[in-house]
C-alpha cells in the first residue's frame, strides 16, 4: 500500500471511509482536549472530512494535510471557501481565513510547518496505515506535537483475519505500545458498533469494537 493507493481511491470514489457528518466522539470529548478559539488545531491525513469545518465552528485555526489535491478541492468545494493555493513546506497549500491545507505528504511536514499547535485529532489516521508504517507515524506525529499537546485518536478492533484493512485493526495494546513512550495515554471510551457498520459487516467482520483515547504529549 502505497501512496498511489489512496489516490487511486479518490480518484474512483472509492471513499468508503468518508464521513458525512462530524464523528460524535470529537463531539463528546471535545472539551478534553483543552483547546479555545484562535487556537492552532492539526488533523493528519484529514481528506475532506466535516470534522475540519466543525472544528473550524468552535473558532480553531485548523492545519490539515492530505495527500489527495481531489479530496482539497472537494473540501474546498463543499464548504464554499474563497481562499487561495500557495507553497508552504514544499507542497501545494491552501489557505482560507483559519484554514491552512497541505496537500502532500505527512512525514515531510516540520514542527514549524503547524505554528503553535495546541491539539490534534486522528479519526482514521493510524487505522489507514499497515502495521509496517505505523511506527514511524506515531513517531513523527510525536516530533511535531509540542509538550502538553493532546491528541483525540479513534480506532477499530476487530478479527484481522475477517478482512483486510484499511480500516486495519489496531487494539488498545498495540495503539498503547506505539505510543506509550511519547505519550501520557486515556482511554475514554470502548464500544461494541459492528450494527452502525454495514460496510465492514458486509465484508465480513463480526465484531468492530471502537474506542477512543486521549494522548497528552509528555
Amino acid at each position: 500500500m502505497d501512496e498511489k493507493f489512496w489516490l487511486r481511491r479518490w480518484e474512483t470514489g472509492d471513499i468508503g471511509f468518508h464521513k458525512e457528518d462530524p464523528h460524535h466522539y470529537l463531539q463528546r470529548f471535545y472539551n478534553d482536549l483543552h483547546v479555545h478559539p484562535g487556537d492552532q488545531f492539526f488533523v493528519p491525513l484529514c481528506g475532506k472530512s466535516p470534522d475540519l469545518a466543525w472544528l473550524h465552528g468552535r473558532g480553531l485555526n485548523v492545519t490539515g494535510i492530505e495527500l489527495s489535491r481531489l479530496a482539497v478541492d472537494a473540501f474546498i468545494s463543499e464548504n464554499h471557501l474563497n481562499g487561495e493555493w500557495t507553497t508552504s513546506a514544499g507542497m501545494p497549500c491552501y489557505l482560507d481565513r483559519g484554514y491552512k491545507l497541505y496537500c502532500g505528504d505527512f512525514f515531510l511536514l516540520k514542527d514549524h510547518d503547524l505554528g503553535d499547535v495546541r491539539a490534534a485529532y486522528d479519526r482514521g489516521s493510524l487505522v489507514a496505515l499497515p502495521p509496517e508504517i505505523r511506527d514511524r507515524y506515531t513517531k513523527h506525529l510525536a516530533w511535531l506535537m509540542p509538550t502538553g499537546s493532546r491528541t483525540l485518536l479513534i480506532s477499530y478492533d476487530y478479527d484481522q483475519h475477517e478482512t483486510h484493512g484499511p480500516p486495519f485493526s489496531v487494539p488498545i495494546e498495540e495503539m498503547t505500545g506505539l505510543f506509550k513512550d511519547s505519550f501520557e495515554i486515556e482511554l475514554l471510551v470502548e464500544e461494541e458498533v459492528i450494527r452502525s457498520h454495514q460496510g465492514m459487516a458486509a465484508r465480513g467482520v463480526t465484531k468492530l469494537t471502537e474506542f477512543a483515547v486521549m494522548l497528552t504529549r509528555q
